[in-house]
């Protein structure tokens, strides 16, 4: 308490010097100017009187007289003609000079009165005050001006003030010693409150204070102890707020760390050291020392340069290959406030987005190819026949039959692509039931029934009847057709077939087929859309690139699995597992 008052005393006696100080810097610096402006004025005129006295009729070398006058009055003499053109300086070659006549105090002195000005002379570099007035001369008219510059000004001024500050520096050490014996004085009584002040501050909070007095002293011991009791109250309320704090802290998904000026943690999730890939406690340590990515270094650093919200994204060099987004905020006490606590920095693993974000993007690029194929080729024979084609029937004939495949390509591809956004779309079928597979099967197979008399394929069909799932009818029929018929599709000869079985957990399905099989290469990417093992060969066959990538969402769908296996020239086999009990209405 004492250091206090002695702090606060002295804090007072501070800010008085500091304006006296002030006060006696301003008037003196404006004393000390008006009296240099009046001396400058009188040594004009003295020196215009003397070179009145030159002999007429013979050129005065005012170069000399500069010279001359500067040395013995420690000014600079300047002498312009009435034209502005500099004739004479004391300190620099007048003859390189710039022409004066817009010098504000060299324009009043060339219509005759006597001026002084301050301002800063871009030839010698340094703040002068400058005194003109006119000169008429038997042999010259022109301007005499006077110049001293303000460092003579400033440093008059300092003296001054130093002879103050020596007046004011006593006085203080006095006020000083009298402060101190006042307040020692008045301490004594305090002590037992200092020191059940400091047993609270240990955490002993059920600490009270007897003190028998009436006077302001008693007051205080009873605000003392309630005081006490509501800052073990507010501790409790703390407590249970940082608790909250911490369990928001680790429910987020995203991690969160937070330096202050030095760049040290203070703030950090357990989040945060997952996606870092961090072990051990990240408080009060450098980030420097507890993280290893320079983009994470960038950001942060920027953030705290430009004291702005800053995002960029870096890469994790793990197994994974992990895509990490860093966001930098600084931090500051209230919005009003220019100085910050230091940065927060979330950390935000976005490779699920990025990846989802570049199969958006290939996904447009495709559909934007796989539309733009057929509608090139429609336009170009439609143009054909509008240029006399159709007049030859053959010819019509054959052209719109080409359009009329490319119209269903086109048509088909729509389709897919509807279905495919329209599975990718929710989370759970809809409209499910308890349907018998064979019969779907069967429906599918009569729907394929002219690909498979063309290619003359045998179709094995090894499914008992009564075997059911619950599902949606028509999105199971859909990944048949596609599977089916991609299996018809790439056998020249041989067979294709199915096969299905269930246990406790759920559906198997099993087609398979001996036509060209895949290279082990492609197995992985079969379910991207528009993802072709020969594209040539796919396009002329009529496919769209979305059938396997349709299966795997309806499978997906079902919280299912797909496994292929393939060998070239020996067929593929398509193996499906649906459990049960994802799918409610």
């Amino acid at each position: 308490m004492q250091k206090k008052l002695m702090t606060t005393y002295l804090f007072i006696i501070s800010v008085t010097m500091v304006v006296a100080i002030i006060i006696s810097w301003h008037k003196g610096n404006e004393h000390i100017q008006e009296t240099i402006q009046k001396d400058t004025q009188v040594q004009g005129i003295l020196l215009l009187e003397l070179l009145k006295k030159e002999p007429e009729g013979e050129a005065i070398d005012f170069q000399a007289y500069a010279n001359w006058y500067a040395e013995q009055a420690n000014v600079r003499l300047t002498i312009i003609d009435k034209e502005g053109t500099v004739v004479a300086d004391s300190d620099e070659d007048y003859q390189v000079m710039d022409n004066h006549a817009y010098r504000d105090e060299v324009a009043e002195a060339l219509k005759g009165r006597t001026v002084s000005r301050i301002r800063y002379s871009k030839t010698i570099g340094i703040p002068y005050l400058y005194t003109a007035m006119p000169m008429d001369l038997a042999n010259f008219d022109g301007v005499l001006r006077i110049s001293v510059p303000l460092t003579t000004v400033k440093n008059s001024a300092m003296e001054m003030v130093r002879y103050v500050l020596y007046g004011i520096l006593i006085g203080a050490i006095i006020a000083i010693v009298v402060a101190f014996l006042v307040t020692r004085r008045f301490m004594e009584p305090l002590k037992e409150l200092t020191d059940a002040a400091t047993r609270i501050s240990e955490g002993d909070y059920d600490n009270k204070i007897y003190m028998r007095h009436n006077d302001e002293r008693g007051k205080l011991a009873h605000a003392f102890n309630e005081m006490t009791i509501k800052l073990k109250l507010n501790m409790w309320n703390l407590r249970k707020r940082n608790e909250e704090f911490e369990a928001v802290l680790s429910s987020m998904i995203n991690g969160l760390i937070a330096v202050d000026e030095q760049y040290h943690v203070f703030l950090a999730n357990e989040q945060a050291k997952a996606i870092l890939g961090v072990e051990g406690s990240l408080l009060d340590k450098s980030i420097y020392e507890v993280i290893r990515n320079t983009t994470i270094y960038h950001v942060l650093e920027k953030s705290i340069e430009q004291q702005e919200y800053i995002v960029d994204d870096t890469i994790i060099a793990d197994e994974k290959e992990r895509v990490i987004r860093v966001y930098a905020n600084p931090i500051y006490k209230h919005k009003s406030a220019s100085r910050t606590l230091g940065t927060l920095l979330v950390i935000q693993d976005v490779t699920d987005i990025r990846k989802l974000e570049t199969m958006r993007k290939d996904f447009v690029s495709n559909v934007t190819h796989e539309l733009n194929t057929p509608l090139t080729s429609i336009r170009g024979f439609v143009d054909t026949l509008k240029h006399g084609a159709i007049s030859d029937e053959k010819i019509a004939n054959r052209f719109l039959d080409i359009i009329d495949i490319e119209t269903e390509r086109l048509s088909l591809l729509i389709q897919d692509i509807l279905s495919l956004s329209a599975i990718e779309s929710t989370d759970q079928d809809k409209r499910v039931d308890e349907y018998d597979i064979k019969e779907i099967i069967d429906e599918v197979l009569d729907i394929l029934e002219p690909k498979i008399k063309k290619k003359n394929i045998e179709i094995i069909n090894d499914i008992n009847q009564g075997l059911t799932y619950r599902c949606n009818r028509d999105r199971i029929k859909q990944l048949f057709i596609n599977l089916l018929d991609n299996a018809i599709k790439y056998t020249e000869k041989g067979q294709v077939g199915i096969t299905c079985s269930r246990d406790e957990q759920g559906l198997k399905i099993d087609i398979w087929d001996t036509g060209i099989g895949i290279e082990e290469e492609h197995i992985p990417r079969l379910f991207e859309r528009f993802y072709r093992v020969d594209k040539g060969r796919s396009r002329n066959m009529g496919g769209t690139g979305l059938g396997l990538s349709i299966v795997k969402h309806i499978v997906e769908l079902y919280k299912g699995r797909i496994d292929v296996v393939s060998r070239v020239g020996e067929g593929s086999r398509f193996v499906i597992f649906l459990p049960y009990g994802e799918v409610n209405e």
